[in-house]
């Protein structure tokens, strides 16, 4: 009754479509598959349904393939190829002082040519036909160009255009460089007029490179925050452009970056209606979702922190994004946690220790949950552990949060740290596994977690808690995920009077203060952390909680 090949079932029975996308559609040139949930498990509404869905995805395959390459994206890829050209020319001539006269005949030579071109439609080149010429171009920056396209046409008409335009810049830098003007007057003389000549500056691109390396040299970033600066840096230089001079922006420009976040599109290069667009169309597309505001100000303050290393290695002279945030009150903040209350806990307890609903099917769903129920650890740090990580320290069984071993990374310096083991993660069988898994010579406590640069190694853990248990108990929110463990850790420890303190020594936050920072840097004994850590109790329920299940 159903065609495999796009109509699949998920483990909840929910129908999905699954369509191809070729790879001329794709921003990589990769064929991918893309996945629509047909919110239905009944399977004649689910036939029918992927009939009509596939008759739409074939028109925009063919519609998408034959658009091919737009006019203003040829335009840009040809004025960016041209510019680092004229950059290298002038760069050139800096260093050594203007053309030589064979090298200005040869350039004078190629403008009338192209000027010819352009009138005649006549080759560029007097030794190779146009044809090379342009193939190398497409194959250079991996062009979805046919040749006897519209798109072709257009690139051998702006090929001349642009290489006219490039030849005549060449020609009048080189011309500035053999005189000098003393007719202008300063802007000391007049309060006004041209600002004097200055030296050029670095580009954002370069900056950005150089901070970027500095920072990663200092380990200072995990792998998931060299991914997230790059996409923050990315898209600025999509703003202002790469080779702006970091010395010539502007308030303006700072602000012209804030007012773009603002209508920047949320998953811009997953959404079909934001996918592979130029920048300034994706700023207009209707009943787009935006970027939420914690997330525009994780872009300004990956901007500000870039600027403000800018100004102290003297690249520039002022920091334009000092300051620049979108303000918001505390109670409508963007990325909120809410604690479970300790009915919840126990509610999640039932589920994954004795398992009725049949929702736990991997080691990992149950110990990962209960570790993060009875530690507060992050997700990461749980999902990184190895079975040596899992030891006796005087007499207290511990977890050794720490970044020694593959691809294990700590999100601050007060994550490294020692926790005690709960004595309910024994009780639940916790140090069997551990034997278990060493029994089978296995190294990781989780050794089915792979590992995703951008998110380190729960990303299994967190799918499976936050979209199907959380789901399936009916606990599902916005504001309730995985990491809403640790604000209820914290706040439960708190409640059972443990001194703030020593809850940040357990769950590895920063410490405030100079007295903690600078005078107690030994920080509490094991013995203290384990005797606060057992006073973390959600109770007993007075009544068996009802379980929620939702479709």
């Amino acid at each position: 009754m159903f065609n495999p090949a796009y109509l699949v079932k998920s483990r909840c029975g929910v129908f999905y479509l699954r369509w191809p996308l070729p790879k001329q559609l794709h921003p990589q040139k990769k064929a991918s598959t893309l996945k629509l949930s047909l919110q239905t498990r009944d399977p004649r509404k689910a036939l029918r349904l992927s009939r009509s869905l596939s008759q739409i995805g074939e028109r925009l395959n063919e519609y998408g393939i034959a658009y091919g390459m737009r006019y203003d994206e040829l335009r840009e890829t040809l004025t960016d190829h041209f510019r680092q050209l004229l950059d290298k020319a002038k760069a050139e001539m800096n260093e050594t002082g203007p053309l030589s006269e064979l090298d200005r005949q040869m350039y004078e030579t190629q403008k009338r040519i192209a000027k010819q071109a352009r009138k005649t439609d006549t080759p560029l080149s007097l030794v190779k036909a146009d044809d090379e010429l342009l193939s190398r171009f497409i194959d250079k920056y991996d062009l979805d160009i046919q040749q006897d396209s519209t798109e072709y046409g257009w690139l051998d008409r702006e090929m001349k255009l642009s290489f006219h335009s490039f030849v005549k810049d060449v020609l009048a830098y080189d011309k500035s460089l053999q005189r000098y003007d003393f007719s202008s007057p300063s802007a000391s003389d007049t309060g006004t007029g041209t600002q004097p000549a200055t030296t050029a500056g670095m580009s954002i691109a370069d900056v950005a490179a150089a901070y970027s390396k500095e920072r990663q040299r200092g380990n200072a970033w995990a792998a998931k925050t060299v991914i997230e600066k790059a996409d923050h840096i990315r898209l600025l230089e999509e703003i202002l452009g790469s080779d702006t001079d970091v010395r010539r922006l502007t308030a303006m420009e700072a602000k012209r970056v804030k007012d773009t976040l603002l209508a920047y599109p949320r998953n811009r290069s997953k959404n079909p209606l934001t996918r592979g667009k130029p920048l300034a169309e994706v700023l207009g597309v209707p009943n787009v979702e935006t970027i939420q505001v914690a997330t525009i100000n994780k872009y300004l303050q990956t901007y500000h922190e870039l600027f403000e290393w800018a100004k102290q290695n003297h690249h520039t002279s002022e920091n334009f994004f000092s300051g620049l945030t979108v303000k918001q009150t505390k109670r409508n903040k963007d990325g909120d946690r809410d604690a479970y209350t300790d009915d919840q806990i126990r509610l999640i307890l039932q589920a994954v220790l004795h398992n009725k609903l049949g929702l736990v099917t991997k080691p990992y769903q149950k110990w990962a949950t209960l570790i993060g129920i009875y530690t507060g650890a992050r997700l990461g740090e749980i999902a990184q552990l190895h079975l040596t990580d899992i030891r006796q320290q005087d007499d207290i069984w511990v977890l050794d949060i720490n970044e020694d071993g593959d691809r294990k990374s700590l999100k601050t310096s007060a994550a490294r740290r020692l926790v005690p083991v709960h004595s309910k993660l024994i009780e639940a069988g916790l140090l069997d596994y551990v034997q278990a898994m060493t029994d089978k010579r296995a190294t990781k406590l989780f050794p089915d977690f792979t590992y995703d640069p951008k998110n380190g190694w729960g990303r299994q853990q967190s799918r499976w808690f936050n979209d199907r248990l959380l789901v399936q108990l009916g606990l599902k929110s916005k504001t309730r995920v995985f990491h809403s463990l640790r604000h209820t850790v914290n706040t439960r420890l708190l409640q059972a009077g443990v001194a703030d303190p020593l809850v940040k020594s357990i769950i590895g936050h920063e410490q405030d203060g100079m007295t903690h920072k600078q005078y107690f840097k030994e920080g509490f004994t094991l013995q203290q952390r384990n005797e606060a850590m057992q006073k973390l109790d959600y109770g007993t329920p007075t009544r068996k909680p009802e379980i929620a299940m939702q479709d």
